[in-house]
């Protein structure tokens, strides 16, 4: 009787977990609309962003360092140097996971870089940024009164 409830408790423990699958999204949801005119779906990049109160005219080049967040776009989903997806978790915050997405994204395509330099989502180019102690995150709506409207500017990556 031991051998069999050893058998059937602790062995299936040892084994290894091969059969484990991700949970998470893996299709390209897409916001509600199109991108706005003259913003292109892809850019084979290595291009980077930074938030902004207002969109300002020119592009800011910025040489790579070994932990600059480094992103492509492809198709309208927008990928980082390590291959996890961007995309706007079921929180809004905009993230980048896996792959695959996080389990609950809402959108994990739909991504565009404008004429004015401006990272945009489906239709929309502003975001929100939210501080949380010393670090500001990035949402796709206003989530909290302390959150202020931003836009997500391209930085354009050079070897140096």
């Amino acid at each position: 009787m031991f051998s069999l409830l050893f058998a059937i408790l602790i062995v299936p423990s040892l084994l290894p977990s091969t059969l484990c699958v991700p949970h998470g999204v893996w299709e390209t949801i897409l916001p509600p609309g199109t991108s706005p005119p003259g913003c292109i779906d892809s850019y084979p990049g290595p291009f980077s962003f930074q938030p902004v109160d207002h969109p300002t005219p020119g592009i800011e080049t910025h040489c790579m360092k070994p932990r600059t967040l480094r992103a492509v776009l492809q198709h309208g989903v927008l990928t980082d140097h390590l291959g996890r997806i961007g995309s706007i978790g079921a929180n809004r915050q905009f993230q980048y996971d896996g792959p695959p997405a996080q389990a609950g994204a809402i959108y994990t395509g739909g991504w565009s870089l404008c004429p004015d330099n401006l990272i945009a989502l489906g239709p929309q180019k502003q975001f929100y940024g939210c501080a949380c102690g010393d670090k500001e995150y990035h949402y796709d709506m206003k989530i909290a009164d302390y959150c202020r409207p931003i836009f997500l500017k391209i930085v354009l990556l050079v070897e140096c």
